[in-house]
């Protein structure tokens, strides 16, 4: 069965030169999932603002070249970043990940994934969070995004725990 679209979701605040608030909206939703140890099921359960994220992303942007601190500051854990070329790697290290939740990124953008049992769920705040009850229904739907949003590669990822 195809990855159903939970919630839409659009990405359209910048500050300065820089696009965006994928990264502290992918730390959230991934400490949304831990907190309530599920899936989130609306936009509402973010718990935060566009303005919120904005101002949080502002902060953050400062620590992009630090993935622990950066990671902290959310109320997160992590060992830190892990080189992943591609989504299986991104998939097969949340899986071997504390809490099966990761953020990963390519040059420009933040996502989340989250992989626990037969729950598969890809955020990504340009486009929203989709579910699906297998890998290979997540997966198709991360190729589908990359392709018709012109995403480059995947760089890396970070599991995440509380």
């Amino acid at each position: 069965m195809p990855a159903r679209l939970v919630f839409a979701m659009t990405n359209d605040i910048s500050q300065g030169n820089a696009q965006g608030i994928c990264t502290v909206a992918s730390l959230q939703w991934a400490k949304v999932c831990l907190q309530r140890r599920r899936g989130v099921g609306s936009y509402d359960e973010l718990g935060l603002s566009e303005h919120q994220l904005n101002a949080l992303m502002a902060v953050l942007r400062k620590l992009d070249n630090n993935a622990i601190a950066q990671t902290e500051a959310m109320g997160l854990r992590t060992t830190g970043d892990v080189v992943a070329a591609n989504f299986l790697t991104v998939h097969n290290n949340t899986v071997a990940s504390p809490a099966g939740i990761c953020i990963f990124w390519t040059q420009i953008h933040t996502m989340g994934y989250r992989a626990i049992g037969r729950e598969f769920e890809f955020f990504d705040k340009n486009e929203g969070l989709y579910l699906a009850s297998s890998y290979a229904d997540i997966a198709a739907q991360v190729t589908d995004t990359f392709t018709r949003l012109a995403y480059t590669g995947i760089l890396g990822m970070r599991p995440v725990w509380l």
